[in-house]
């Protein structure tokens, strides 16, 4: 097992960056800029009470290593997925994130949170891979950890830009 820490900066408020990344439009428009393809919204849900979940499909756009080429298959989907709860009395936000591969024995996911860093948003995301093979499920979890930390920076920039800055 790995552990993920991992956190993307912005020059925005939280109430800002969630309004913008807990909308499907969004997410299906990071899947596309990450090269996800067949993108698709699963569930948009808004709940009265300001919790928000949103469930996005895609074919993975990975290109795995020789060794994990035998444990996943080709054209992987990933579902992924974003529940968050109610803002807390500063905007701040809290949820849980996970990304499953259907057929693949990895599970990537843990606790997320929005919150006030300064005059913007810091967007930590916690939590493990583990993959569930003996001998080289070491291998596929530092795999799987470089591939999502690369994704995170991707995401990072993207959601800045978005932002305008």
């Amino acid at each position: 097992m790995k552990e993920i820490r991992e956190e993307l900066t912005y020059a925005a408020a939280p109430s800002e960056v969630f309004d913008l990344i807990s909308t499907g439009a969004f997410q299906l428009e990071l899947i596309a800029h990450l090269g996800g393809r067949n993108g698709e919204l699963i569930e948009e849900t808004r709940n009265a009470d300001g919790s928000v979940k949103v469930v996005t499909r895609q074919q993975t756009a990975v290109e795995l290593p020789g060794f994990a080429k035998r444990l996943i298959p080709a054209n992987t989907t990933v579902t992924q997925t974003y529940d968050w709860e109610a803002p807390d009395g500063d905007g701040n936000r809290r949820g849980r994130w996970s990304a499953d591969a259907k057929g693949a024995p990895v599970s990537i996911g843990g606790p997320t949170e929005l919150k006030a860093n300064g005059n913007g948003t810091v967007h930590i995301y916690l939590g493990q891979v583990k993959a569930s093979v003996p001998v080289v499920g070491g291998r596929l979890e530092g795999f799987a950890l470089d591939n999502l930390r690369r994704e995170l920076a991707n995401t990072e920039q993207f959601t800045a830009n978005h932002l305008g800055g």
